[in-house]
């Protein structure tokens, strides 16, 4: 009996680390038999793909840190894992609410009656408007700071608990590019704070998957692919590479991975699963139109090296030496005097 070749399964991140596994792979043809010979497969192009299974968890993306433009004792501070959304209280300072609101452009001075045109202000009325702060217009939201401003700022205070003088002075809000998640505290209720002090630690509150990939398989993902995320309870979740890390990073073991954000296509699939750890089943090609054969019809010669049996069309046999290259879906690339459509005996 002709030794059969052992192919090395992907490494991914579900393998301990630097491990392979070994195995007798199943072709997966359906070769046909010659009268008297041994089961058949053709030599063809084809491209290669195998699916890799990767260890992840379900994460929040963009950490960054929050502080307020103000001095003073910090009075209350939101629980870590809370989601804030638009109109919340972020802080309370002197016991007074520091106001969390969507938009871009960071606060940098007193939002009241009488200031200069600008984006800070069209933001705070857009904020506002989504809060039913005021009525939509032709000049609402807009760059100027009008009477419906202040009484859409009034109506805010009321809410948060504030003074409701129509005036937000610096460090009474802070602005931020959607809600926001809170991951740490930097500071302690009753600790000062200052302008240059970061007093949070806050993620965006999207959920995305994370997975910490070994350097061997760096060249196995590819951004925009899609891939097929298994959760803890058995159900499976679309969703696509969104970024890899151009750099190693140090994960929990100190080990150099390079870091995989996967966006998900319904991200309400994983709304309580924070930090639950998840399966990414992707599905890599290795190799576009190669010449390949059946893994399991690949022998080992002895002295080392491979090799194939060929068929003549008169039904003769003879060995032909392969070089092995890039395998998947039960096929292996070939290098060797092997023209498309010859035939190559599969062992059973």
């Amino acid at each position: 009996m002709k030794p059969k070749v052992a192919v090395p399964v992907a490494l991914g991140l579900v393998a301990v680390a630097g491990a392979a596994v070994w195995y007798v792979a199943d072709s997966g043809a359906e070769p046909a038999p010659l009268a008297g010979s041994a089961p058949t497969a053709d030599v063809a192009v084809r491209d290669l793909t195998r699916t890799e299974k990767l260890s992840g968890v379900v994460a929040y993306q963009d950490m960054r840190d929050l502080s307020s433009a103000q001095s003073g004792i910090i009075t209350e501070l939101p629980t870590p894992g809370t989601d804030l959304v638009n109109g919340d209280v972020l802080m309370r300072i002197n016991d007074k609410p520091v106001v969390l609101l969507n938009g871009v452009v960071p606060a940098w001075r007193d939002l009241k009656t009488g200031i200069t045109d600008g984006p800070d202000v069209h933001q705070l009325e857009s904020a506002l408007l989504a809060l039913g702060f005021g009525k939509p217009s032709a000049t609402y939201p807009d760059d100027d700071w009008s009477q419906k401003t202040t009484d859409a700022v009034q109506q805010l205070q009321k809410k948060i608990g504030a003074e409701d003088d129509g005036v937000l002075s610096l460090g009474e809000v802070v602005f931020t590019e959607g809600n926001v998640h809170i991951a740490k505290l930097n500071a302690h209720e009753g600790g000062m704070t200052s302008p240059s002090a970061p007093v949070l630690t806050v993620q965006s509150t999207d959920r995305v998957v994370s997975v910490d990939l070994d350097p061997l398989d760096r060249d196995l993902i590819e951004v925009g692919k899609a891939v097929e995320v298994e959760l803890p309870s058995g159900d499976k979740a679309a969703g696509k590479i969104e970024s890899v890390s151009t750099t190693l990073e140090s994960n929990a073991d100190g080990k150099g991975v390079f870091q995989v954000t996967i966006s998900l296509d319904a991200p309400d699939q994983v709304s309580g699963l924070a930090l639950a750890p998840v399966t990414v089943h992707y599905v890599a090609t290795v190799a576009q139109q190669a010449l390949t054969v059946p893994v399991s019809s690949v022998i080992g010669l002895p002295g080392g090296g491979n090799a194939v049996v060929v068929i003549a069309p008169d039904g003769t046999t003879k060995q032909v030496p392969v070089k092995l290259g890039e395998w998947g879906d039960g096929f292996v690339q070939v290098t060797g005097d092997l023209p498309v459509g010859t035939k190559v005996e599969v062992p059973l």
